[in-house]
């Protein structure tokens, strides 16, 4: 698992590393032509497009029906029937492309998220940053680098399994905070700068999940003693329409955009 999301992580910033210099969007629309091409070749290599075709329009055929004969119960039955066979048949000849890309569209929409998901923290905002261990009586301690000030003594939280620091970020840049637990030291990294970049909110303990999910730094050792490292990272709004959609919601938007005016160009059904 470690030597997996090393090796996707270490792809990802690579394939990502130009969208770092462009505004959140410009990235985010580049990245859904990218994803709109492929998935219009994907379902023309590896689709039966003729047949695929020709259940569409016998489902399209039996939703028109089903408009057409809406007073006479029998017909409308049998034309519901027919959009339920049609679409299962649309649904079979689309199984191929869909498993082509369905890990490699999930494995990019995870790094995306911390790519474009979060904001950077702002020079002089105070933020949390908190240590899951399962001891709250053993000493643990913060070494902070020069530009982030911390703010507080180690607060300890037993019911939460927590100890906690507020610290605040002086300048620009990106930086390694040290934890010290039991003479094992471990490093979380901190970006000050709202600038697309890829973030860590957690660098995860032990748990396939966790490690699956969080892939931005190394896991902390399974004997190590702390559980997790957390960074409050604030969320990077995408509005639209005055509801914030999210990164997720404008890149599959973009994305589903795209692929519809350029399904002609490449004679793909989708």
């Amino acid at each position: 698992m470690i030597a997996m999301n090393r090796a996707l992580t270490g792809f990802f910033d690579v394939a990502l590393a130009p969208f770092d210099y462009l505004p959140a969007f410009v990235g985010l629309a580049v990245l859904a032509l990218v994803t709109a091409i492929t998935v219009l070749l994907v379902f023309k290599w590896t689709s039966d497009q003729p047949r695929l075709t020709a259940a569409k329009r016998a489902m399209q055929a039996a939703i028109f029906e089903m408009r057409l004969f809406n007073d006479d119960l029998v017909l409308l039955f049998r034309a519901q029937a027919d959009v339920l066979r049609h679409t299962l048949s649309y649904l079979r000849f689309s199984l191929a492309p869909t498993l082509w890309l369905l890990l490699p569209m999930l494995a990019l929409l995870l790094h995306m998220e911390f790519r474009f998901g979060y904001s950077g923290l702002t020079a002089g905002d105070a933020v949390l940053l908190r240590a899951g261990v399962a001891d709250t009586t053993r000493p643990v301690t913060l070494d902070a680098p020069a530009g982030i000030t911390v703010e507080t003594a180690a607060v300890y939280l037993p019911s939460e399994g927590e100890v906690v620091w507020r610290i605040t970020p002086r300048a620009t840049g990106t930086y390694e905070l040290r934890v010290h637990a039991g003479g094992d030291v471990f490093t979380k990294t901190l970006v000050v700068s709202d600038a697309v970049a890829r973030r860590s909110p957690v660098r995860p303990g032990t748990g396939f999940i966790k490690r699956l999910l969080n892939p931005s730094e190394p896991p902390l050792p399974d004997a190590g003693g702390l559980a997790s490292i957390t960074v409050a990272y604030p969320e990077r709004p995408f509005t639209f329409a005055g509801w914030n959609i999210g990164w997720s919601g404008v890149y599959l938007l973009l994305t589903l955009a795209f692929a519809f005016a350029l399904k002609g160009a490449f004679g793909v059904t989708l």
